[in-house]
């Protein structure tokens, strides 16, 4: 394989020269440059990149204008916005134009080199968070369990497809959001929850709503850490987790629809914990 051939769109010469002399040191090949609509679809057309990186702020039309052209003119083309200009709503129109990564002035270079890798690998991040992800969750959990109660666990097994399973009592729904969403479920008896409240707390809980907000005290940790792990592993993952959602009652069947996931089997001291962790494909390489 050839070197990746990158054309820069943008309305700055030095801004140009920045940014082919990083691609060069990263051994990329820089095959042209254009300052704006006037030029682009036949510099394109004329050197034919594997991606294209636009600029936002340029006269006449914008960066989205100069995206929307060039989709027309070409669906596949792949574009990486990289401007100093970076909100919600210029995320969003980036989005809905159908650009593949945005990066922000001033280019950190590891981080740019990820987002052109991903671009033309689409599929890569979202096989190294599935990857990674199984491992971090039970580090996380392992953790939490040693250093809240002072006992270990052991795994029991790990599946890398979660089948529906039946709850043991109190089940514990944590949302996962950042460039991939996904959710991870805990689930344990109310006697291994009342257990490791106890460990926790050194005195038994009061009542059954603090076994409760134990249980999704605990979920939210572990699920908050592993996501804290994943983002240090890769930047471009930017999770985060929503709040806990506690279900108890009786037997109940779980599933995780649409989400690859891993099912982790934990036993402890206190009972067995169950941990089903999984992710859905996003569409955008933000960083």
């Amino acid at each position: 394989m050839g070197k990746i051939k990158m054309m820069i769109v943008d309305d700055s010469v030095f801004s140009r020269t920045v940014l082919a002399d990083t691609f060069r040191r990263q051994g990329y090949e820089v095959v042209g440059e254009a300052s704006g609509l006037n030029q682009l679809v036949e510099t394109y057309d004329c050197c034919k990149p594997d991606v294209v990186t636009m600029d936002i702020a340029m006269p006449g039309a914008d960066g989205f204008a100069c995206s929307q052209a060039l989709l027309a003119h070409d669906p596949a083309a792949k574009i990486i916005m990289i401007s100093s200009i970076k909100d919600p709503a210029s995320e969003a129109e980036a989005l809905r134009i159908g650009i593949a990564g945005y990066v922000q002035k001033p280019v950190e270079e590891e981080a740019l080199k990820r987002v052109v890798e991903y671009t033309l690998s689409p599929d890569a991040p979202f096989e190294k968070l599935l990857q990674l992800s199984a491992e971090a969750f039970k580090e996380s959990l392992a953790q939490n369990v040693t250093r809240l109660t002072k006992k270990t666990i052991a795994f029991s097994s790990q599946d890398a497809q979660d089948p529906p399973f039946t709850s043991q009592g109190i089940t514990v729904v944590i949302g996962i959001i950042g460039n991939y969403s996904g959710s991870m479920i805990m689930d344990l008896s109310e006697a291994t929850a009342a257990k490791m409240t106890e460990a926790i707390l050194h005195h038994p809980a009061k009542d059954h709503e603090e076994i409760l907000s134990m249980s999704g005290e605990f979920a939210n940790l572990v699920a908050g850490i592993a996501c804290s792990m994943l983002n240090k592993l890769d930047k471009s993952f930017r999770l985060r987790v929503s709040p806990p959602s506690v279900v108890y009652g009786a037997p109940t069947e779980v599933v995780s629809p649409k989400l690859q996931a891993h099912s982790i089997n934990a036993n402890s001291d206190y009972g067995r914990i169950y941990v089903s962790v999984g992710f859905k494909k996003g569409s955008l390489l933000w960083t």
